[in-house]
């Protein structure tokens, strides 16, 4: 058997994966469902300042799914890869509500899981106000949220727009709060591993590395934006790869621990963030799509996957990835001992290799079999991932 309990700010998680600061935790009930899902911890939907006030009221509709009903055999078989686009911003509570929503939310769930309250605030003192009101409620954590995609369009200094102000929220919000706390960063700046150090620097007892972007789509048969007509936020599976590049490099820089949160999927992006230093790991999007119980299922496959592996814990997987991650002046270069082969036996003659080829070096002969002249073959490797009936193989001598 394999344990995959975690600490995390002092309390111990019955697994790695929280059900992230959204929709699916705007209150209590939902936050009880998320619990008897199979997660750890639930993130309230963010209380938002009484500056920030009109976040509190949602358009309607408020979200789009770009790339999701068009997966060929759906529903039966969705798609991977797809953007979540939503206008949503914080909870409806005020002050006052939002501590009882928490209280109850604590009651439903007891000592089944982890309630953690997240604010955002415009402003060093509306950032103390919040985190006095918070510490009034039965939270077991904290999210600092400075990274809303999109609270800046609401013309107040908040979210992503004050992620610069980052260290300084910490040190007031420290003061203030009567729990441990995590600070949730935004990747729309140019280096997050900087901020993630000042952050720790600061005072900050963990990260939460990273908030979604901000995005806009726009529909070529009106002239205008989609949906409610301006920017929301902009995510989904295909950030994956963004996210574990600032969590590898941040959790190589800083001694705190680290909440990964971006792109999450499937179990197996849960043990990846794992694998480059995150201690938990949050989903949004996933819970949204496939329902509260897909986390029940995580815990299960996560289970089977590290027995199978020989991972007695959580700390067994735990950033073993990042001694294995180079830097890009430090990658091989031309080698000359990979080369690709063609397996006629499952080569049926489609073409799309030779579309993709820019080096000339694919051909379809006249048995209908694709040829490859190795003297210009630049092993670039495009044709391989192309394939679609993995006829190409990679050659190592």
């Amino acid at each position: 058997m394999v344990d995959v309990t975690v600490e995390f700010l002092g309390k111990t998680f019955k697994n790695p994966i929280v059900i992230a600061s959204a929709t699916p935790t705007h209150d209590a009930k939902r936050m009880k469902k998320a619990i008897d899902g199979g997660a750890a911890a639930v993130i309230a939907k963010s209380l938002f300042g009484n500056s920030g006030a009109i976040g509190r009221k949602f358009p309607r509709p408020r979200f789009k799914l770009y790339g999701w009903k068009d997966y060929p055999n759906y529903p039966k078989q969705v798609a991977k890869y797809f953007t979540l686009h939503s206008l949503e911003e914080c909870s409806p509570f005020g002050y006052e509500d939002y501590v009882k929503d928490i209280n109850e939310a604590k009651r439903l769930i007891g000592d089944k899981g982890i309630v953690i309250c997240s604010i955002s605030g415009s402003g060093i003192e509306e950032w103390e106000e919040m985190a006095e009101a918070v510490s009034g409620s039965k939270a077991d954590l904290c999210e600092v949220n400075v990274s809303c995609p999109f609270a800046g369009g609401m013309g107040i200094k908040m979210g992503a727009d004050a992620v610069g102000m980052a260290p300084d929220i910490v040190r007031a919000v420290k003061k203030k709060l009567a729990m441990p706390f995590s600070v949730k960063l935004s990747p729309q700046t140019t280096d997050l591993a900087p901020l993630a150090l000042a952050c720790e620097q600061a005072g900050a007892p963990a990260l939460t590395i990273a908030a979604r972007l901000s995005g806009i789509m726009i529909d070529i048969n009106t002239g205008k934006p989609d949906g409610w007509g301006s920017i929301g936020g902009y995510g989904g599976p295909y950030l994956i790869g963004y996210d574990l590049k600032w969590v590898s490099s941040i959790a190589q820089k800083v001694k705190i621990p680290i909440s990964a949160v971006m792109g999450v999927w499937d179990w197996e992006d849960v043990i990846r963030f794992l694998m480059v230093g995150a201690t938990v790991v949050e989903t949004c999007a996933a819970i949204m799509v496939r329902g509260y119980g897909i986390a029940g299922q995580w815990v299960n496959s996560m289970k089977k996957f590290m027995e199978k592996k020989g991972y007695y814990s959580i700390a067994d997987l735990k950033g073993i990835a990042l001694k294995h991650i180079k830097l890009t002046k430090d990658v091989e270069r031309r080698p000359m001992n990979v080369s690709m082969k063609f397996n006629k036996k499952k080569c049926n003659g489609c073409g799309e290799c030779v579309v993709s080829c820019f080096y000339d070096a694919i051909t379809i002969g006249g048995d209908n079999k694709a040829e490859i002249d190795q003297a210009k073959c630049d092993v670039c490797g495009l044709c391989y991932e192309k394939c679609p009936v993995d006829a190409v193989e990679i050659v190592r001598k």
